[in-house]
């Protein structure tokens, strides 16, 4: 007596209702902006992950450099901080320009340390891009030491 009221109300939910499709596509619509905004930075970013690798390694070469040099000469071309020293490099063979800055750090009747030092024992040695608009300049700084 009841089978028949029953088959018939599954008839009817049987399916999706319209509002349940455009409510599934609406949302499909709010999630689907998100996710191709992601994929879009995914597919650059290799391509600038290999300009910053690139240009870390000139950084870092330039740095090597420089510390390869005696202490003398690198005491005789210690100056300002403000100032890049002759050890800067301009653009050249794929790699950016890099600024190397060198300063006597610390203070040796003192023994106080800082970049505003006149000691002879202790050199702030630093190098990073050049290019002031460059989104990370990849500054390295050591201090060496006769």
């Amino acid at each position: 007596m009841f089978p028949s009221l029953s088959l018939r109300s599954r008839r009817h939910s049987a399916g999706m209702t319209l509002f349940e499709a455009v409510l599934a596509l609406l949302l499909l619509a709010v999630c689907l902006v998100p996710a191709a905004s992601a994929l879009r930075g995914a597919i650059a970013a290799p391509l600038d992950n290999e300009a910053a690798a690139r240009a870390l390694d000139c950084v870092s070469s330039r740095m090597e450099t420089v510390l390869a040099e005696p202490y003398a000469r690198l005491l005789a071309s210690a100056g300002d901080l403000s100032k890049p020293s002759a050890y800067s490099t301009p653009e050249a063979d794929g790699c950016p320009a890099v600024s190397v800055f060198i300063t006597r750090y610390g203070n040796d009747k003192t023994a106080q340390l800082g970049a505003t030092g006149n000691g002879e024992h202790l050199l702030y040695v630093g190098a990073e891009l050049a290019a002031a608009g460059a989104a990370n300049r990849f500054p390295l700084v050591t201090l060496v030491t006769r």
